[in-house]
């Protein structure tokens, strides 16, 4: 094997290796794909010296393989993070709301509304998701103590909360 070859295959590995940064769906997906694509570069340089060629095509395939691991990474962490906050956040609410001496209907609503109308302008890809995970403690706990079957608007309010949410980022994200 010449060392133009073992260049080639050690930096071709090297580049694998560093695709263990993307979500494993998104390597399985165009991990290959990425790689020929690599492969293509350094044969564009091949007129070049080895180490000038590897210089030249890893200056161009560095900054772009950082910013696209963080544009990916991105995108399949928020839902990691928010699930337990959301689910925190709704278990909170629906025991304030279900605390004894408690009264008052709207703040417990306007934060419900609010709290999913933030998830579902993080994260739009799922807005009844956010609902449920924030609306419906306050359901199970009001139907489970009290047997009140009109906590269940507490979804309604849930719902239009998260969707807002999706609507207003998708009406703001430039085309």
């Amino acid at each position: 094997m010449s060392r133009r070859d073992l260049a080639s295959r050690v930096s071709e590995r090297v580049y694998w290796a560093l695709l263990v940064a993307y979500p494993k769906r998104f390597r399985e997906t165009f991990g290959p794909q990425m790689v020929q694509i690599f492969r293509d570069l350094r044969r564009e340089e091949s007129g070049r010296r080895a180490i000038s060629r590897s210089f030249r095509v890893w200056a161009r395939v560095l900054p772009d393989l950082a910013a696209s691991v963080l544009r990916e990474r991105f995108c399949t962490m928020p839902s990691k993070l928010l699930v337990p906050l959301a689910i925190i956040a709704g278990l909170a609410i629906a025991l304030v709301d279900s605390s004894p001496g408690w009264d008052d209907t709207g703040i417990p609503a306007a934060v419900v509304f609010a709290s999913c109308s933030l998830l579902g302008a993080v994260y739009p890809a799922r807005p009844w998701v956010w609902a449920l995970l924030v609306g419906l403690w306050i359901p199970a706990l009001g139907i489970a103590l009290h047997q009140n079957y009109a906590s269940l608007m507490a979804l309604a309010v849930a719902l239009a909360g998260a969707y807002l949410g999706t609507l207003v980022r998708r009406t703001l994200r430039p085309a």
